[in-house]
């Protein structure tokens, strides 16, 4: 009877709430298309979600636990994916001067989105005049610990650590730990050495490495095709984990609200304004239907809060979907986990710095606001992809600009609910700078894009 009733009912109950509801997508996924299912899953985890709120979650866990094991399927196949599909692209054009173009293209329109962000996020904090008469937010600064500052400190990343973190030191380490630009670079050097002895000796030397790479490619790509089929049933547990956090935090959000909004407001202006004009003036298409072809990216970016889990399914939507040759999105789109990342390197960031100086009271002059942005250029080089990097961008920011990081402790309760929509961001931001890349080097298929989107169907989305 003891055992009986040491059982959570409700977190069972939930779960086979979900099963449920699992089975009602499954009917659903084939007679509408993919994008409503997603919306669907969505709108289904934020009602299971509010209705069992619970301190920590408890009545959710089995719903996390699902959510977290697909996170790591995609992470698993994070990068597999990148190392194949970059020297398999790299291989197939087997040119030096186009590998050279897309790369320094990739790289330009990824800063770009950087200092459009951080203007759009300069222009939403000064209107606003955020941070102003919140003073009581940051009244307990000098009660955050040494112990806590010292840990906070450590995030600390200062400019000769970005660089040295793009560099490669261990071919297996960076596999591992999903180093992304370091095995971009390790994909590049095996593909332009390819592409040397190739032309230097013949193909014939080097062939069987380009079968190799197709063979373990298609191997890859199919195994991701099987995850992919998942996305609707963990968005709905991701989903409901978040939208039970977001009520459980409600008390530290009261005072805050603010913020959270102005975070929401500059990410989305420049994840669908902003990147409409750009996918208008440079990428040649309808920024609509840009956005709708990539929806699920952004909805699993929305709810993992992780670009690099995204990345599998952004390239895939990338290629099938808006038409992006799989040379550009294979190297873009990775790259822009790495470089770019505006919503974590400059919105975040910059708001944190606003809602500070005007929280109390201080006046900063333009040299030191070109100090901040520039900054944030910066750390916008190289951040991973990953939940949590807002803070150490932040943590970085403040320390430079000489800011207390005990501000930034403070502001760690609304980390988490800002960062689905900053990641949002950084995963919109990748997949039009890889649509303007391509359509820059005559690598966007029209035909392709326009496609209307077809059914759902098993082992195709």
């Amino acid at each position: 009877m003891d055992a009986l009733l040491s059982v959570n009912w409700i977190a069972l109950l939930v779960l086979m709430i979900a099963l449920l509801s699992f089975k009602a997508l499954n009917w659903i996924a084939y007679r509408v298309n993919w994008t409503v299912v997603i919306l669907i899953s969505m709108v289904i985890g934020a009602v299971i979600g509010v209705v069992f709120a619970s301190e920590g979650n408890t009545y959710l866990v089995w719903l996390n636990l699902i959510g977290q094991a697909y996170v790591k399927l995609i992470k698993a196949l994070v990068a597999p994916v990148i190392l194949v599909s970059v020297i398999s692209g790299l291989i197939s054009l087997n040119d030096k001067e186009k590998m050279k173009k897309i790369g320094t293209k990739s790289v330009f329109w990824l800063l770009i989105t950087s200092v459009t962000a951080i203007v759009v996020t300069l222009v939403v904090g000064a209107v606003t005049n955020i941070g102003k008469g919140a003073g009581a937010v940051f009244a307990d600064i000098s009660s955050v610990t040494d112990a806590t500052l010292s840990a906070y400190q450590e995030m600390e990343t200062s400019f000769d650590t970005i660089l040295l973190n793009l560099v490669p030191s261990n071919i297996a380490a960076d596999l591992a730990a999903d180093n992304i630009v370091a095995i971009i670079i390790i994909a590049v050097a095996v593909a332009v050495a390819y592409v040397s002895i190739s032309s230097e000796e013949g193909e014939d030397k080097v062939l069987v490495i380009k079968k190799l790479i197709e063979a373990v490619k298609k191997v890859i790509f199919n195994i991701l095709a099987y995850v992919i089929d998942l996305t609707p049933y963990a968005v709905l547990c991701l989903t409901a984990c978040s939208a039970s956090q977001l009520l459980s935090d409600k008390e530290a959000l009261v005072q805050l609200v603010l913020l959270v909004v102005m975070v929401f407001v500059a990410c989305l202006i420049q994840s669908y304004v902003v990147n409409a004009v750009i996918l208008k003036s440079f990428a040649k298409v309808n920024p609509l239907k840009f956005f709708k072809k990539t929806f699920d990216a952004q909805a699993t970016a929305f709810t993992t809060t992780s670009s690099v889990g995204t990345m599998p399914i952004t390239i895939d939507r990338l290629i099938r979907k808006v038409g992006v040759d799989e040379e550009v999105a294979n190297f873009t789109a990775p790259l822009g986990t790495t470089i770019g990342m505006a919503g974590c390197t400059c919105v975040w960031p910059i708001l944190l710095a606003m809602f500070y100086l005007n929280a109390t009271g201080q006046s900063w002059g333009v040299s030191q606001y070109l100090v901040m942005c520039f900054m944030c250029l910066v750390l916008s080089l190289g951040s991973a992809g990953m939940p949590g990097v807002g803070v150490i961008t932040a943590v970085s920011l403040f320390s430079a600009v000489n800011l207390p990081i005990a501000a930034v402790v403070l502001l760690i309760p609304i980390n988490n609910i800002t960062d689905m929509v900053r990641t949002l961001t950084n995963v919109t931001d990748a997949s039009v700078c890889a649509a303007v890349v391509a359509r820059q080097n005559g690598l966007l298929n029209d035909e392709v894009f326009a496609k209307e989107d077809e059914k759902f169907e098993k082992g195709e989305a």
